[in-house]
């Protein structure tokens, strides 16, 4: 092979190398933008199925919605809401702590 043509396809392959790093970085961006909302319709999906597996929890849910009405049912989600926040900054500060102190004891005994 000639030393121009292996030149030559030293040069393609670096405008090929070049274009795929582009294309992935493409990919990667279109990725990143679409993340959320493709992990939002999977919880949605999971919720869903949840519920055809559970069709008292989801009777039970409109029974309570339909009696506590609009403004009540609102205000039950918020509590709501904030009861399941504190309940999970709860367990990672247990976790966190916990874990800590269970290494210092492992320390301490040795």
């Amino acid at each position: 092979m000639s030393t121009e043509r292996l030149i030559e396809l030293a040069r393609r392959k670096e405008r090929l190398i070049a274009r795929t790093a582009a294309q992935r970085s493409v990919i990667a961006d279109a990725y990143h933008r679409w993340q959320m909302p493709a992990s939002m319709v999977d919880r949605g999906i999971a919720v869903a199925r949840f519920l055809k597996s559970h069709p008292l929890l989801l009777a039970i849910g409109v029974a309570v919605a339909a009696a506590v009405g609009r403004r009540g049912l609102l205000h039950w989600i918020g509590r709501g809401w904030v009861a399941w926040r504190t309940w999970r900054a709860l367990g990672a500060w247990v976790r966190r702590h916990g874990a800590w102190n269970r290494h210092a004891m492992n320390h301490a005994q040795e």
